[in-house]
C-alpha cells in the first residue's frame, strides 16, 4: 500500500457564414439601358469590384469542410475566452491510482545466549490512495498492515529476569496526508492505531496503541526544504519526540536528509539496464511497545507472574544499505547495521529496565 493531464485543446477556427455586402445600392451595379430599349449593351467601364466588410478566416490545416460530422468541433461561443487562442486551458484531473504500494519487510537482529536478544520481524502492508477535497495531487493514504515479531531470549537470571513471549503481533491501520497549503508551505500528517499484543489473552483496550506525527515543511527552493514537528510514539519511555531538520538535494545524484531522529544520506550509483541503484547511510530510533502476559514460571517475580504487562523495546540503529528502483515501480533494498543502546522496559517495574547486548542486524524489503 506504494504507489500522480492535459488541458482542453482550443478548437480550430471555421470559415464565417456571413460576409460583407458588395458596395452600391443593389446587389449588382449595372447601367440602365438607353431610351427604354430592352437590348442591353454593357458599358465599356466595368462595374466596381465587390468588397467584403469582414475578413475571411483561413481554415486550420487539416480542416475538411466536407468531412463527417464530429471531426473538429465548431466554435459555439466564439467570444468565450476559454475557446480563444492563448486562453488558459481547462485542466483535467488525473485519475488517482487506488493501490499505491504493496511492501514486504524483514528484520533480523542477531542474538543467542546470555545477555543477548534475537529478533525476527516480518511485516506486510498495502497503501491505497483516496482523493481528498477533490485534489488528486495530495490524496489521503491509507495503509493497513500486519507484522509478526519472534523474540529469542533474553537469557537472564533473577532478580533481573526479563521474560518475553515467543511472539508478538501488530495489526494496524495508518492514515497519512501531505497537504500543500502554498507553494512554499506544506505539511506531513500521520496517524496510526491498532492492536500491538501477543494475543495470549482476551483482546482489550490495553492492546490498543495510538501513534502519529505532524510536520511542517518549508520549501525554500526545489532543492532545499526545512521540516519541523513532533512525533507521538506512545511508549513507556518516550511519549513525545521532536522531529525536524533539513533536506538538501544539491544535484540529481545526491540527497542529504539531516532529520532527527532518522537521518539519511543517499548517493546514486551507475544504472544497470532499467535498474537505478542508490547507496545510502541511515540512522533511526527503533523499537515499539506491546501488551503481553508474563511467563508463569518461578523465575518471574510473583507480583507479575502470569499477569498482563506492557513492555518497550528501544534501540538506536545505524545502517549502510543499497536500494534500487525501476520504471515499473518495483523497488527494493537491503542493509546491514548495528543496534546499540538497547533496552527492555516493563510497565510493572519487574525488572525496571534490562539492557540486552549490542548486536548486528540485517534489514531487507521489496515493494511494488
Amino acid at each position: 500500500m506504494a504507489a500522480p493531464g492535459s488541458g482542453a485543446s482550443t478548437p480550430g477556427a471555421t470559415p464565417p457564414t456571413t460576409y460583407g455586402t458588395p458596395s452600391g445600392s443593389g446587389g449588382t451595379n449595372f447601367a440602365s439601358p438607353p431610351n427604354g430599349s430592352t437590348n442591353f449593351i454593357p458599358p465599356n467601364n466595368p462595374a466596381p469590384a465587390a468588397t467584403f466588410g469582414g475578413n475571411i478566416q483561413t481554415p486550420t490545416p487539416g480542416w475538411d469542410p466536407y468531412g463527417a460530422a464530429g471531426g473538429t468541433p465548431s466554435t459555439l461561443l466564439p467570444q468565450d475566452p476559454y475557446f480563444q487562442a492563448g486562453a488558459p486551458a481547462i485542466p483535467s484531473i488525473p485519475a488517482t491510482k487506488l493501490i499505491q504500494n504493496i511492501q514486504l519487510d524483514y528484520h533480523w537482529f542477531i542474538g543467542h545466549g546470555e545477555g543477548q536478544l534475537g529478533i525476527n520481524d516480518v511485516q506486510l502492508d498495502v497503501t491505497a490512495a483516496f482523493p481528498l477535497f477533490f485534489n488528486s495531487a495530495t490524496p489521503l493514504l491509507v495503509t493497513p498492515g500486519f507484522a509478526t515479531h519472534w523474540w529469542e531470549g533474553p537469557v537472564t537470571i533473577a532478580p533481573y529476569f526479563a521474560d518475553l513471549p515467543p511472539q508478538t503481533f501488530d495489526a494496524y491501520i495508518i492514515g497519512a496526508w501531505n497537504p500543500q497549503v502554498t507553494q512554499w508551505l506544506g505539511g506531513e500528517l500521520m496517524f496510526q492505531t491498532g492492536l500491538f499484543t501477543d494475543f495470549a489473552a482476551t483482546v482489550s483496550s490495553n492492546d490498543l496503541r495510538y501513534r502519529g506525527s505532524g510536520v511542517a515543511v518549508l520549501n525554500f527552493s526545489p532543492n532545499f526544504k526545512i521540516k519541523a514537528g513532533v512525533m507521538y510514539l506512545d511508549r513507556l519511555r518516550v511519549k513525545l519526540l521532536p522531529t525536524g531538520g533539513f533536506v538538501w538535494t544539491p544535484n540529481q545524484d545526491v540527497e542529504i536528509a539531516m532529520l532527527f531522529p532518522n537521518p539519511r544520506l543517499r548517493r546514486r550509483l551507475m544504472n544497470y539496464g532499467s535498474f537505478e541503484w542508490w547507496l545510502y547511510a541511515s540512522g533511526d530510533y527503533g523499537g515499539g511497545n506491546w501488551s503481553i502476559v508474563r511467563a508463569d514460571i518461578p523465575e518471574v517475580n510473583p507480583a507479575v507472574r502470569g499477569q498482563r504487562d506492557e513492555f518497550d523495546y528501544n534501540d538506536i540503529r545505524m545502517a549502510l544499505g543499497l536500494e534500487f528502483t525501476t520504471p515499473r515501480n518495483l523497488n527494493g533494498f537491503v542493509e546491514g547495521g548495528i543496534a546499540f543502546e538497547r533496552e527492555l522496559r516493563y510497565q510493572s517495574g519487574y525488572p525496571v529496565v534490562y539492557y540486552p547486548k549490542t548486536t548486528f542486524f540485517i534489514h531487507a524489503g521489496l515493494s511494488y
